[in-house]
């Protein structure tokens, strides 16, 4: 196991790197590192990993489904009106009901095992799609008509609408139900999905009101990290319950994260950062392990008609659907075609549920595991990076809402020393403040008269109170104030940390005070520590 562990870390980490290296999307190099050490190609994962393969990806899938409820924006959803609501069921039917078409004069199958194979292909993946809508959040892509937030809540939500079709067709074919005799039952059935959303939403709110109560007001954890580990336990409760109630588990996880950042964004912005940290490696295992998955040898068997199945499902059937949903909306044509690359990946539900027909002994279940496979394959590298290229190409770059999603940013201070007691506070203070948010520092002297200037070895010695931060030695000679804007301009620097003290020879005051006329002059903020 730890073998197992090893290889998808270390294979996971370099072909990601690799990809984005390339301009590709992480996560495609990931998957295909899958592929590679999978079972199907150089078997370097042990059979216990492949056993647990599927619980190792629902914890994956349960971090970043409660990091995009952290993050989802309540304003960008309702100001575009029912679009959320038709998002989370017209593109998933009109999908399946156009891959049923074609399989049946494609294949020739009948039309209960044509629709079997719609609901299989027409999910759209969670796995894939929330970190990718979650990395354009991050970026400004798309954030003022909030459609990165659409695609998060009707992408979600369409999963409980794909998989309870898919168990009424499944019933259909196993059990032998048809429409003449077991109306009353498939009325039955389809009323679980709008229960199954209506419970996912409840449940969800409920374990989010539980979150804040434990931890915003009776305070049971001691440190952030704690309070991750309740947050995650309640939301894997919301996994495991899924099994006793029937309600979309994946919609609860992202409604918990949602309610907890409607009632205390302090509390929501501490566990999204932790959250995030966790992610990077959840991220890795999630797809190496849905690479692993893949079933190379069955693609053959698929072929190319397997191809002009997936494809008509989505040149057709998502197109018309993300376009039926956004119809008499202010989302334009171009972030239209944009949300139909967006929501098109496949991968968790078709890993999921693909294989269950040829377990249950459906006539052709080999072709619909085949195809599924074959679906994962095609969409989920084509739409990640169609997402990426496309995103600055067809929807408007906005501000980011910090509140809203975990904004990194690289920070750097110029600390200004000349060997005072002051600007050793200052260098203090800023070494302080730069480990809490991993900021690098300009160490500038400046040179101003005919005193000689502190010589890089003596500069490094001063430097012992930051020794453990990145920093950079500038020595320099001129005017002390300008010097020390030009040098922080040019470095993008954020903050200018400087000792406040006046600087004078004998009883002329040669420049002022320069920390005065660094805050008259500079554009950036100054900060003035006390020697």
């Amino acid at each position: 196991m730890i073998q197992g562990i090893l290889v998808v870390l270390a294979v996971g980490f370099i072909a990601g790197e690799i990809a984005g290296r390339l301009g590709l999307p992480k996560l495609i190099g990931m998957l295909l590192a899958g592929v590679m050490v999978g079972p199907e190609m150089m078997d370097l994962l042990p059979g216990q990993m492949i056993e647990l393969s599927d619980q190792i990806r629902t914890l994956a899938l349960l971090v970043v489904l409660t990091k995009a409820g952290l993050g989802l924006d309540r304003e960008k959803i309702l100001q575009e009106g029912s679009v959320a609501i038709r998002l989370g069921f017209l593109p998933a039917v009109i999908e399946a009901a156009v891959v049923a078409v074609a399989t049946r004069y494609i294949m020739g199958w009948d039309w209960y095992t044509s629709w079997l194979l719609g609901w299989v292909i027409c999910a759209a993946s969670p796995a894939v799609i929330v970190p990718m809508m979650l990395r354009l959040k991050a970026e400004g892509w798309g954030v003022d008509k909030g459609i990165p937030d659409l695609i998060l809540a009707g992408g979600t939500a369409s999963d409980a609408t794909a998989v309870t079709m898919f168990g009424i067709f499944l019933a259909w074919l196993v059990e032998g139900v048809n429409v003449s005799s077991g109306g009353a039952g498939i009325g039955a059935r389809l009323l679980d999905i709008p229960v199954q959303i209506g419970l996912g939403l409840l449940m969800g709110y409920l374990a989010g009101r539980l979150v804040v109560f434990l931890l915003s007001r009776r305070h049971v954890a001691e440190s952030i990290v704690h309070d991750l580990i309740v947050l995650l336990v309640v939301g894997l409760g919301l996994i495991l319950a899924d099994s006793r109630i029937p309600y979309s588990s994946f919609l609860a996880v992202m409604v918990m994260g949602f309610v907890v950042l409607e009632s205390d964004q302090v509390l929501a912005r501490r566990l999204r950062t932790e959250v995030g940290k966790v992610w990077i490696v959840g991220e890795i295992f999630l797809f190496v392990l849905i690479g692993a998955a893949v079933n190379v040898t069955v693609i053959g068997e698929a072929g190319g008609r397997g191809v002009l199945i997936i494809l008509a499902g989505l040149l057709i059937g998502r197109w018309a659907g993300i376009f039926a949903s956004t119809a008499f909306s202010r989302i334009t044509i171009k972030e239209r075609f944009f949300m139909v690359v967006g929501d098109m990946a496949k991968a968790t539900v078709q890993a999921t549920i693909g294989g269950i027909p040829l377990a249950m002994g459906v006539e052709g279940g080999e072709y619909i595991l085949a195809i599924a496979v074959l679906a994962i394959l095609i969409t989920a590298p084509l739409g990640a990076f169609g997402t990426a290229f496309l995103a600055p190409r067809m929807l408007s770059k906005g501000s980011p809402d910090p509140a809203k999603i975990t904004v990194h940013e690289k920070h750097r201070f110029l600390v200004a020393y000349d060997g005072s007691e002051a600007s050793v506070a200052a260098l203090v203070r800023a070494a302080r403040t730069a480990r809490q948010l991993d900021a690098d520092i300009v160490f500038l002297h400046v040179r101003f008269d005919e005193t000689p200037p502190l010589t890089r070895e003596e500069l490094l010695e001063a430097l012992g109170p930051a020794r453990d931060i990145a920093s950079e030695i500038v020595i320099a000679s001129g005017n002390p104030a300008d010097v020390i804007i030009e040098t922080a301009e040019s470095r993008g620097v954020d903050y200018i940390y400087m000792g406040k003290r006046t600087i004078r020879t004998g009883e002329r005051i040669l420049l002022g005070d320069v920390s005065h006329h660094v805050t008259d002059i500079a554009g950036i903020p100054v900060i003035l520590v006390e020697g």
